[in-house]
């Protein structure tokens, strides 16, 4: 009983890291963002459409495939911005446990992509910070969605500063003017038991607009479609580990994109 216990314990000490390390990074992407959407990536020049940056050092193996499936013609339709163009594309935010990672911004929405080995898609199924939710499949594999409201935060980075409100030994982002709006998140697991880690599809919308129905998934299987591992019928199960039934969606939800608003 004791070590189940502490099993339990050591279950939601993870959980719980993994979801602050979540929320902390998109909050901080989104707080460092320069006016123009730089999004750590290549800026569109002459009017074009912009192209995914090269890779560097330390960034994750996988950002090259998955910034060039993200970055695809017809984006902006995928994304429910018809007739805005690609502003950024680079790799974005990321995480040590994700082996893959792109983000590109189309006109007010920003489309992200990302891949872990290791977290589970159903991670954030009891975080109480996410509003909305639903579980569904997605390409014969397990899949949930959720919604949440973002705010502006002034990260301290503890270097100097001087100057009116600086403040001694302190230094913080400025924080951007106006509404962060809303991100809306699909993860999904590689595996059709749920097993195998998972991968997350992302938009947020500064534009006061919705996630319409279908749009998440439909994105997912296009980027699925392009990426190794994802574009072949999902195993039953991860070798050598248990199988691991899919969770039901808890409660009813506003938020449907699977089947409707």
């Amino acid at each position: 009983m004791r070590d189940y216990v502490a099993g339990i314990g050591r279950t939601i000490a993870v959980r719980a890291v993994v979801g602050m390390f979540v929320l902390v990074g998109g909050l901080f992407w989104h707080a460092v963002q320069d006016p123009g959407g730089r999004a750590d990536g290549a800026r569109a020049e002459d009017g074009g459409p912009a192209v995914c940056r090269p890779i560097q050092e330390g960034e994750p193996a996988g950002y090259p495939a998955m910034c060039a499936a993200l970055n695809r013609p017809g984006l902006a339709e995928l994304v429910g911005a018809p007739g805005e163009r690609v502003v950024s594309a680079g790799v974005g935010s990321y995480s040590p446990w994700e082996t893959g990672a792109a983000q590109v911004r189309v006109g007010k929405v920003k489309a992200a992509v990302s891949e872990s080995r290791t977290v589970p898609y159903d991670l954030l199924l009891d975080s109480a910070r996410v509003s909305a939710r639903e579980v569904a499949p997605v390409a014969g594999r397990p899949a949930v969605a959720y919604a949440e409201q973002l705010h502006w935060m002034t990260v301290n980075l503890g270097t100097g500063g001087s100057g009116p409100g600086s403040g001694s030994g302190s230094g913080r982002v400025p924080v951007p003017q106006g509404d962060p709006g809303t991100a809306y998140h699909l993860m999904v697991a590689r595996n059709a038991d749920g097993s195998g880690g998972s991968l997350e599809v992302s938009l947020w919308r500064e534009d006061g607009g919705f996630a319409d129905s279908g749009l998440l998934p439909a994105l997912a299987e296009k980027l699925m479609a392009d990426l190794d591992g994802w574009n072949a019928p999902p195993l039953p199960a991860e070798p050598g580990q248990p199988t691991r039934p899919p969770r039901p969606s808890p409660s009813p939800t506003p938020f449907r994109p699977f089947g409707g608003r």
